[in-house]
């Protein structure tokens, strides 16, 4: 197995593993979504509402509001010890954060409320965007509300997931037959919409800085009168890309999500031991 790094931002991460089943690549991106656990909102006990919003529309909105939650991963027990205590609504501080939203309009022009608004109980669990609208206050209305945020997983609700997106790329490989190839021709490279093939003197080349863009269209093929191209996939090579919500960094969540799953495959292979299935 090899992996390397194409790409790397503050909320991004692309990666290109080699020599790599798809089934494994694809645990890890699944186990990334659903399973690796962020704090959200979870509850919202409302004390007063004076504006033209309902409570169910602002208890929504606060839910999809991302919550920084790297210091929270060891701070705060985990999704399945504290559902209890949210049924009997009870927020026990080792589960719960309480976030306090108190606003009003005494003037005559609209107030956009912003996430910054909401005054958080542990500084190290906020909004991770100061500037997300929950809503509009008009002239004489007040919200005055206490949200309660846990740790949870993306299978319980989208919500709880830290990835805005993770998906696979397959890795293009793309071989043009010099035998074949028709100098004066330049169809593929007119149709290709990722740029990946330039025209030379000796006719057609695969611009190696940009192949790993191409997006399979196959394109390229079906415009090529000599059939001198052809387009597949790699075995077993892919691209991982990963973007953060901003809950946690794409460096955590990948460590979060292969500590699971390795933990998840440990647990089924001692259910079949004791099963008898290994000996």
């Amino acid at each position: 197995m090899e992996l390397r790094v194409l790409n790397r931002r503050e909320d991004f991460v692309e990666l290109y593993l080699s020599d790599v089943p798809l089934h494994v690549v694809n645990s890890i991106r699944r186990t990334v979504i659903s399973e690796v656990p962020s704090m959200a909102i979870s509850t919202v006990i409302f004390t007063l509402n004076r504006s033209m919003f309902y409570d169910e529309y602002v208890a929504h909105r606060l839910g999809l509001i991302p919550l920084t939650s790297e210091a929270a991963l060891d701070k705060y027990k985990s999704p399945e010890e504290c559902s209890e205590g949210e049924e009997a609504s009870l927020f026990p501080p080792d589960c719960f954060v309480k976030l306090d939203l108190d606003v009003s309009n005494n003037g005559e022009d609209l107030r956009t409320i912003y996430s910054k608004d909401l005054k958080s109980s542990d500084p190290e669990v906020r909004p991770v965007y100061d500037d997300i609208p929950i809503l509009i206050l008009g002239g004489g209305h007040q919200v005055k509300l206490e949200a309660y945020a846990r740790l949870g997983r993306g299978r319980e609700h989208y919500k709880w997931s830290p990835v805005s997106a993770a998906v696979i790329k397959y890795v293009p490989e793309v071989s043009i037959d010099r035998s074949r190839c028709l100098p004066e021709c330049r169809k593929c490279v007119e149709v290709c919409p990722r740029n990946v093939l330039k025209a030379t003197n000796s006719g057609v080349e695969v611009d190696e800085a940009s192949v790993l863009n191409c997006n399979l269209c196959h394109l390229c093929e079906k415009v090529c009168p000599s059939e001198a191209i052809t387009l597949k996939a790699r075995e077993n090579d892919y691209i991982l890309r990963i973007e953060s919500t901003g809950s946690l960094s794409p460096k955590k969540i990948l460590l979060e999500s292969i500590k699971m799953l390795e933990g998840k495959v440990s647990e089924l292979s001692r259910k079949l031991e004791i099963q008898g299935v290994l000996k």
